[in-house]
């Protein structure tokens, strides 16, 4: 039925709309269809209710099946999961109760604790790399012991059970570690109930400290160190179990530390409890650094291992020598290293996909390198700044934070040539020079200001604003941080790294609005009445040495046929061409010629405008001439070799030195205005996208828009007419009536 076909899920029979989806083959347990379908009845015939139903089914379908993903583990039973979730409660419920009946002890021991924590977290992270179940042997024994359950500890579901057991003992690890050092993540059980309403149910304890059994005795962690000896972390592989002790001051189980006796505490002051000599303390210190080295490389070794290099996915011949070296030792990458690895797979032309087998496009290299490059040139100068050069992976977040708030600081005009605006000490020391200039200059401004007995606070206003420096866009700061996020992406592709500290330069879409609301719009707009003033500047009036000036044709051509500035700063002679006697331009792509996209390639018939003013003589002049281009004299740029790049930065000039310029208003602005000319006659959108080089939105128009006669676009691109009455052309010899116009105007004719 049509309208709901495109609705997921949705059937229109004869009895009416009916719901029916596919269930997941772990949920395909319910009592379904002989095809494993949920097929329901939506009990309607109205095509909107059916919609609306449809929508909603799905999404509680959708939440169920996540549900049942999440909570459903086949591979243990329900004794399993009893006997796991009693381990955990037990693990942290000992551990509460040791700490509650702890006495007080140094800032140097809850640090040593938690160091064993560390310790503990290696010995289980190891097991599981390896697949060692004998760590949780002993307390799954006693916990099994308590609950009267059998272990047969020589089956397939024992090794589930105890590699489910290991990644339980790894949590309840570093929830003790946390609660070592004092930090907890939910308020205190009796907090919560004294915060509940006077006759609310208590939530209680989670478990009575004084009713806590032992029933096992596992081997301990690190056993205690004889006094006067510094604190040391063993990394002796045991079963991390707490157990309740029976003395009345029990020492953690899991610390070296030896914590003073009770009257100790008692009969002196704190801070007279006996400290550790500086060669003690220098001494502990490098025990635990030495063996946070060992465990470090120890955990990087086991997590290469797990997520190895997928350098298979690229061609190391296309990268230099120093990024083959970094990529010998993969998992230490740094950020120099990283976004050079970047740029030379780019310029080699991989895409972005680097979790699958890329062969270089040369073209593509090319390509990004025209419109990307200098993102890469920035990035290599302004993020190791302020996060160092350091591992990839460990660059500090806080670090990010401060280069992300720096960004919008930058001068727009940083990098552009100007003494003024180079960053050669730092991105820091620029943007405090800026600052300080821009200070001077509203002194200074306001300085000639006070000599003005008229000058009110909006002239004051105004002359602060003129001394402001324009600072980087957000669509500028945008692409700069996307750039890192992708650095980052790509060495996750290729499982050089875990985790992407750069992914905190992501923008959605409501931040890109939230940017943008903060600056002046700089949207453009179309030329209005306006362009007569740029009309009557030299150029137009005959002020020029070549007929064939890019400044008079250019804007032109936007105008009144839509071209795009490269495409018009291409044009050849051999461009030109005629059809049933219609003059057309043909846009294409070939080697030295850039086109946007495949739509772009198409024949649009000549403005009568534009041969009014003598475009086709100037075509035969480049002929004779043995000219391969139209405008010969322009030259590409060096960022992104294309002729548009210096043009616009001409142009720009042109109209700044002869008062025509407003923001808005720039080239494009002439091909926005050209598309609303068009789209203000309301006829056939083929041709309108015909003309523009947009793709047809019809699957119609897109298979057989070839079909457009030359004569059915001329008739289209007629619409477009602007008063050219003012303008000299180039050529004595120009069709009469466009020679007739400007004699009306009191204009000369120039040859």
């Amino acid at each position: 039925m049509t309208g709901i076909a495109h609705i997921p899920y949705l059937e229109a029979r004869k009895s009416g709309f009916f719901f029916r989806r596919r269930m997941p083959a772990r949920l395909a347990s319910v009592n379904l269809d002989s095809d494993n379908f949920l097929c329901l009845s939506l009990r309607t015939h109205v095509p909107g209710d059916a919609k609306d139903l449809a929508r909603r089914l799905t999404a509680l379908c959708d939440l169920a099946f996540a549900l049942g993903t999440e909570t459903r583990m086949n591979h243990l039973g329900t004794e399993d999961i009893r006997l796991l979730e009693e381990l955990a409660r037990f693990q942290i419920d000992a551990h509460a109760a040791v700490r509650a009946m702890a006495p007080p002890r140094s800032e140097a021991a809850a640090h040593q604790a938690a160091a064993c924590e560390q310790a503990t977290q290696d010995v289980l992270r190891h097991a599981l790399a390896c697949g060692d179940r004998e760590v949780v042997r002993a307390p799954l024994r006693a916990v099994a012991e308590r609950l009267g359950i059998h272990l047969a500890e020589d089956t397939e579901s024992w090794r589930m059970l105890a590699y489910e057991a290991t990644r339980i003992l790894l949590d309840v690890s570093r929830e003790r570690e946390n609660r070592e050092l004092g930090r907890f993540d939910t308020p205190s059980p009796i907090f919560v109930s004294a915060r509940s309403p006077l006759g609310a149910a208590s939530n209680g304890m989670p478990g009575n400290a004084a009713s806590i059994r032992t029933h096992a005795t596992p081997a301990p962690i690190a056993s205690p160190a004889p006094p006067g000896t510094p604190p040391r972390v063993s990394p002796a592989p045991v079963a991390p179990i707490y157990t309740a002790p029976a003395a009345p001051t029990p020492a953690p189980i899991c610390t070296t530390i030896e914590t003073p006796r009770a009257s100790e505490t008692t009969e002196r002051p704190r801070q007279e409890e006996p400290s550790r000599t500086p060669a003690g303390a220098s001494q502990a210190e490098a025990t635990v650094e030495t063996r946070a080295a060992a465990t470090l490389e120890d955990e990087t070794a086991i997590r290469a291992k797990m997520r190895p290099p997928l350098l298979e996915n690229i061609d190391l011949r296309d990268l230099s020598e120093e990024s083959r070296t970094a990529l010998a030792s993969p998992r230490g990458i740094t950020v120099v290293q990283a976004i050079r690895l970047y740029r030379e797979l780019k310029e080699a032309g991989y895409g972005n996909e680097f979790a699958r087998e890329q062969t270089r496009d040369a073209d593509a290299g090319r390509n990004w390198q025209k419109d990307s490059a200098s993102k890469i040139r920035f990035a290599e100068s302004f993020w190791p700044e302020f996060v160092g050069d350091v591992t990839f992976e460990d660059a500090n977040k806080n670090d990010i934070r401060d280069a992300l708030a720096f960004l919008p600081r930058i001068p727009a005009k940083h990098g552009k040539g100007q003494e003024r605006y180079l960053a050669e000490n730092g991105y820091r020391e620029l943007i405090e020079r800026i600052d300080s200039d821009e200070e001077t200059d509203s002194e200074a401004n306001l300085h000639v200001l006070a000599s003005r007995p008229d000058a009110t606070e909006a002239d004051k206003e105004q002359a602060r604003r003129e001394a402001l420096q324009p600072r980087l866009r957000s669509e500028t700061i945008i692409k700069h941080r996307r750039t890192m996020r992708a650095v980052g992406q790509m060495l996750y592709d290729l499982q050089l790294i875990d985790k992407n500290p750069f992914e905190i330069c992501s923008v959605s879409n409501s931040d890109k609005k939230r940017m943008a609301a903060k600056e002046a719009s700089r949207a453009r707009t179309v030329w209005d009445d306006r362009i007569l003033t740029l009309f009557h500047s030299p150029v137009f009036q005959g002020e020029i040495d070549d007929p064939g000036e890019p400044l008079f044709w250019l804007p032109l051509l936007a105008r009144l046929m839509g071209f795009r500035e490269e495409e018009a700063c291409q044009l050849a002679p051999e461009d030109f061409g005629s059809d049933r006697n219609i003059p057309y331009i043909d846009i294409k792509r070939c080697d030295a010629n850039h086109v946007k996209s495949d739509e772009s390639q198409r024949k649009v018939p000549i403005h009568p405008q534009l041969i009014e003013l003598g475009l086709l003589q100037l075509v035969e002049m480049r002929r004779r001439q043995g000219q391969s281009r139209l405008f010969p004299n322009l030259t590409r740029g060096q960022t992104k070799g294309k002729f548009s790049e210096n043009f616009s930065k001409k142009f720009t000039y042109y109209r700044q030195t002869n008062d025509c310029y407003w923001p808005g208003l720039d080239f494009h602005a002439f091909r926005t205005t050209f598309h609303g000319d068009l789209m203000n006659r309301d006829k056939s959108d083929a041709i309108r996208c015909r003309l523009m080089g947009h793709e047809p939105r019809d699957e119609g128009d897109r298979s057989y828009s070839q079909g457009l006669h030359i004569d059915v676009l001329l008739e289209r691109i007629r619409d477009v007419k602007i008063d050219i009455s003012m303008i000299n052309s180039p050529f004595s010899d120009a069709p009469s009536e466009a020679r007739k116009k400007a004699e009306t105007q009191g204009l000369r004719v120039v040859g």
